[in-house]
């Protein structure tokens, strides 16, 4: 068999994501061209993909093992993560007596040559101030006095990062409230979250946490323009290395997902999920549910469905309910669109079961909408109803009709089934596809989901949903 040229470097380099690469080639001072055209080649890589070009076999591959040796040295020395378990260690070690000589003057020189802010600010100062505590016990006078000039120095700025960061916390209160209950306006702090993230002599922690939640405001306001414009800041930042760990970045590729699918471009989303799922984080469930449901509105259901199966085991194991609900629906939906719906009604039956409660009070409109669906694919239709009455699926659906996020999906669902059993005549959901419909014409996005859900609804009751549909276009023409 013949060896393959550059395995390890290849391996290595499909690993690095888009802004590690750009970081890199932003920072390389290589006077080797060679060097410089493999950088190059990697970042071009790490951007698509799709169709990688292979890497120049003519190169020495000594030049290949030392610019692997540079690129791994060079984003651990940035990774806020690593950072932040170093600092923790070596507190452990300053309050146990236990640090060594040699990480003293590690830790000296990095109080000494401090420059400010770096992310991890507050941990890194409170590190500094049980190690003046060691000193001065120690009578180490020298050292006492370079460490009380570094607290004396930043005291004001480590006093106002924490006050940043107890106020963050009230901020996250009121807007995950709003996020959940979908009612309240947590739009008041926006302001000042956005000083927080354009503060560049804050630290990149609270700075990062700012970024977070103005995401979640923004979803909860519908405000994707003005979430774009964070994230196009944010993405500039990332590829200088700021707020550098992977994790960070997998979190940023998942959110810019979402961005995406709410503009409804989904070939930019599906690459940003493909590069938010290939590290298994704690996040990694929520990740996969996002980008399966990018998936399956490109029509890639066996795609989609192959990724579910790989990491149900993993869901099985997970306490987050609210991830784990969002993972089992989409599921059912991929099982339902992959001519699988008889399955997609045993999954469903045997996680309601065990977490009824969980379902009602978290995701119920997911949920609910792929176990129907199921039903409505086996034309099922007196269970649908019997499911209804038992879970007061209409009484739910009427609080949630006054979100700002609401769609009729399931409430069509129960109609088709009333129609199907001769409770109601075909008339009667021609007026409420109608009546309900026409409030999101002015709605690009919902428009678009709405016409899939319309779509999907033709083919149980194509006559019913024709008219609705010919009703509907001559109210948009008028």
């Amino acid at each position: 068999m013949e060896k393959i040229k550059l395995k390890k470097f290849t391996a290595f380099a499909k690993e690095i994501l888009p802004h590690e690469a750009d970081y890199l080639l932003g920072i390389e001072q290589f006077e080797d061209a060679q060097k410089v055209e493999i950088l190059k080649r990697l970042r071009d890589n790490a951007h698509q993909q799709q169709n990688q070009t292979a890497f120049n076999t003519s190169i020495n591959k000594r030049k290949y093992s030392s610019l692997m040796d540079w690129i791994q040295r060079k984003l651990d020395g940035i990774d806020v993560d690593k950072y932040f378990q170093w600092i923790n260690e070596m507190d452990r070690k300053v309050i146990t007596d236990a640090i060594s000589h040699e990480e003293e003057k590690v830790l000296l020189r990095r109080i000494k040559n401090y420059k400010h802010p770096i992310h991890n600010f507050m941990k890194f100062f409170e590190l500094s101030i049980n190690y003046r505590h060691y000193l001065l016990i120690r009578l180490r006078h020298k050292d006492y006095q370079e460490v009380n000039q570094f607290i004396e120095k930043y005291q004001v700025q480590y006093d106002y990062s924490k006050e940043v960061n107890a106020k963050l916390h009230q901020a996250t209160v009121d807007i995950i409230n709003q996020f959940k209950e979908k009612k309240g306006d947590s739009l008041h702090w926006e302001d000042w979250l956005l000083g927080l993230f354009g503060d560049s002599q804050l630290d990149g922690f609270n700075r990062y946490m700012a970024v977070v939640r103005l995401t979640f405001l923004y979803f909860n306001s519908r405000e994707f323009n003005k979430l774009k414009q964070v994230y196009d800041q944010l993405d500039v930042l990332l590829a200088k290395g700021m707020f550098y760990t992977r994790r960070i970045l997998y979190n940023y590729y998942a959110n810019r997902l979402m961005l995406h699918s709410k503009f409804d471009v989904l070939q930019q989303a599906e690459e940003y999920g493909y590069l938010s799922i290939r590290q298994k984080n704690s996040d990694h469930v929520q990740y996969l549910s996002n980008f399966s449901s990018i998936l399956i509105r490109r029509g890639k259901i066996e795609e989609a469905l192959n990724l579910l199966k790989e990491s149900f085991a993993e869901v099985q194991k997970s306490s987050n309910f609210y991830h784990k609900i969002g993972f089992i629906s989409f599921y059912i939906k991929c099982l339902n669109l992959n001519n699988q719906s008889q399955r997609g009604e045993m999954l469903a039956d045997s996680f309601l079961r065990i977490h009824s409660d969980d379902i009602l009070n978290q995701r119920w409109y997911s949920f609910f909408t792929a176990y129907i669906q199921a039903l409505i694919k086996q034309e099922k239709y007196q269970k649908v109803l019997q499911t209804f009455k038992k879970y007061d699926l209409i009484l739910h659906d009427e609080e949630d009709s006054k979100k700002s996020i609401y769609l009729p999906t399931i409430r069509w669902y129960y109609e088709i089934a009333l129609l199907k059993v001769g409770k109601i005549e075909s008339k009667e959901l021609v007026e409420s596809i109608v009546q309900f419909s026409q409030d999101y014409l002015d709605d690009p996005h919902k428009t678009f989901i709405l016409n899939q859900v319309l779509s999907e609804l033709e083919t149980y009751v194509p006559r019913t949903v024709v008219m609705a549909k010919t009703r509907l276009y001559q109210k948009e023409k008028v």
